[in-house]
């Protein structure tokens, strides 16, 4: 699938049909605070009641996403209004003549609420959140006496290890996939670590209702069926330690992803073949079959919790790493053109080159030297161009019986098709571009998914998504970018003459990105408006232009700018710059 977007202009000069926006709800125990921040505010509006800021930053590779919320005024402080823990949903997106489209963000919860106060005596509150990746970091699994009463022995020592192991030890288990692990840990392991319940708000109701939630309602899972070594039972049974180490001990990284996101309910488990996070065969995952279990041990609650207009849920994802064709194909994927691109710092690097290449075990039930039977693969050019970069990966433990001597076929076998893959995927990594873009704002955004840039015909994996949203400055999306190669853009037959030949050497648009990044420009130090005058125009007295087309959002920045036309400027804004 193929998104696009109409943008509003950037930097206080705001279009008529587009005004960026952002609501922060903070569910607390005893109301819900449904906060905004917008280009325009609304003259009868409450300022201390309102976002100044809001900064997001979701990573693939990081367990936990961030947010970093200001408020104006210090009463959210001094009252203890919000807390921490408490849970907190982040939207963006814009205003329009039709009402308000939104996208959820983030949704977390607080880690600490602190005040600051500038030199001219004004305060503001500072709110840092994050999202539900913190759940599973501070999950640890440790065995406690103490807490063991009842009938609840988990976290008797014994007890526990036997536990864990009577789920790890199952059939399904030492014949699945990790999609099976992940499925236990997340159905037995995880309610018995957390059994915390938030009260949150259901917004989409005329009045919103509190609900008393847990972890289970509100965190869902999707896991692909990964045909791919199988971390056995080996030490799990005696497994202590961070519950997010020991999912990813089981998801068999680099040839899976394991992430935490928030995404619409389409993406997330869309049966049909419009693109979702994960695309294979799922195990034990969706919605429907673990309504199925009984309630009682292990039972995973039905119906999710959903979050913002758009329903979005959070999730954990585990699927195989899109990087074949087939999958990067059906990865959701944004257009931005060089219109949408206010910067952008993109190169080709060896920091991460790889020539020799292997995966499989060292331990393995049959006693074997599997690098005998199964040897790396080299790229032996780019041995000698770069000298020697190994990549190798090695799996704790396999599902293999050592009493079938097919067996030992199948685990050579194993051995190489996953060095083949990792060869496929890695050895051009010095061939990719990297890098980041910043862009203009949109909340859609998702790590993982696929980025195309007509402006120069590159398409790229979105590593990170930063969201950085100042109601005085506007607001804009980072996005960190990986595997940039060149793409062939879809053409629509009836926008081609007859007789006429498709060449992918021309680009799609006959504006380049320097001279569209001439409409819009970042405020650097020691900038003014003569100095960016003179950059654009070859000439400073042309100055007024830009303070014409930027006035109302300067003076919103600071009053003074109303009196002395434009002195005032700071790095980091991001101006409108007219046509000459």
């Amino acid at each position: 699938m193929i998104e696009r977007y109409s943008w509003a202009p950037v930097g206080g000069v705001v279009g008529k049909r587009y005004v960026p926006i952002v609501r922060v709800s903070f569910h607390s125990e005893k109301a819900c605070y449904q906060l905004k921040g917008s280009l325009q505010e609304d003259k009868a509006q409450d300022p201390t009641d309102q976002v100044l800021s809001v900064t997001t930053q979701k990573t693939l590779d990081a367990p936990a996403g961030t947010m970093n919320i200001v408020l104006a005024g210090d009463k959210w402080f001094r009252s203890q209004l919000i807390q921490t823990n408490d849970l907190v949903v982040v939207q963006m997106g814009y205003k329009t003549v039709k009402g308000e489209e939104l996208s959820t963000v983030m949704v977390g919860l607080i880690d600490r609420v602190r005040r600051t106060r500038s030199v001219d005596g004004g305060m503001t509150t500072s709110v840092q959140v994050r999202d539900f990746g913190k759940i599973f970091i501070k999950s640890n699994i440790k065995f406690y006496p103490e807490i063991s009463g009842g009938t609840n022995k988990f976290f008797l020592t014994e007890n526990g290890w036997l536990a864990i192991a009577k789920y790890f030890q199952s059939d399904s288990v030492t014949k699945g996939s990790p999609a099976v692990i992940l499925d236990i840990i997340m159905r037995f392991i995880l309610p018995q670590l957390n059994g915390v319940k938030w009260t949150v708000w259901d917004e989409l109701k005329t009045e919103p209702v509190a609900k008393q939630v847990d972890v289970t309602n509100i965190v869902r899972y999707n896991f692909a069926a990964v045909p791919i070594f199988l971390p056995q039972f080996f030490s799990l049974d005696r497994y202590e330690g961070s519950l997010w180490n020991l999912m990813e001990r089981t998801s068999s990284r680099p040839f899976t992803e394991l992430f935490i996101d928030v995404r619409e309910p389409l993406e997330a488990w869309n049966p049909g073949n419009k693109p979702r996070v994960v695309n294979e065969t799922i195990e034990q995952s969706s919605d429907q079959s673990k309504a199925k279990f009984p309630k009682g041990e292990g039972y995973y609650p039905f119906p999710r919790f959903p979050f913002g207009k758009d329903n979005s849920v959070v999730s954990v994802f585990l699927r195989n790493t899109p990087f074949s064709k087939d999958a990067w194909n059906k990865l959701q994927t944004h257009v931005v053109t060089a219109e949408d691109v206010i910067d952008e710092d993109l190169s080709y690097s060896d920091d991460e080159h790889y020539n020799l290449f292997w995966a499989g075990t060292t331990i393995n039930p049959f006693g074997i030297d599997l690098k005998r039977v199964a040897p790396p693969v080299m790229n032996k050019s780019a041995i000698e161009r770069y000298g020697l970069s190994p990549l190798e990966v090695e799996i704790e433990g396999l599902a293999m019986d050592p009493s079938k001597p097919e067996d030992t076929i199948k685990l050579e076998l194993m051995s190489k098709a996953y060095t083949l893959k990792l060869k496929e995927w890695f050895e051009n990594n010095h061939k990719f571009l990297n890098g980041s873009m910043t862009v203009r704002g949109k909340g859609g955004y998702k790590i993982g998914q696929r980025l195309q840039a007509s402006g120069i015909m590159k398409e790229f994996y979105i590593e990170s998504v930063t969201q950085t949203f100042n109601v005085f400055e506007g607001w804009t999306t980072t996005l960190q970018l990986t595997r940039g190669r060149d793409y062939k853009p879809a053409v629509k037959a009836a926008s081609m003459p007859k007789g006429s030949k498709y060449t992918d050497k021309k680009p799609m648009t006959t504006k380049t990105t320097a001279e569209v990044k001439g409409k819009y420009y970042t405020v650097q130090r020691g900038d003014s408006l003569w100095s960016i005058a003179f950059k654009h125009y070859g000439n400073g007295s042309d100055w007024t232009k830009i303070w014409e087309a930027n006035k109302d959002m300067l003076v919103n920045r600071d009053a003074r700018n109303a009196s002395q036309k434009g002195k005032y400027v700071y790095v980091g804004q991001i101006l409108k710059i007219p046509g000459g």
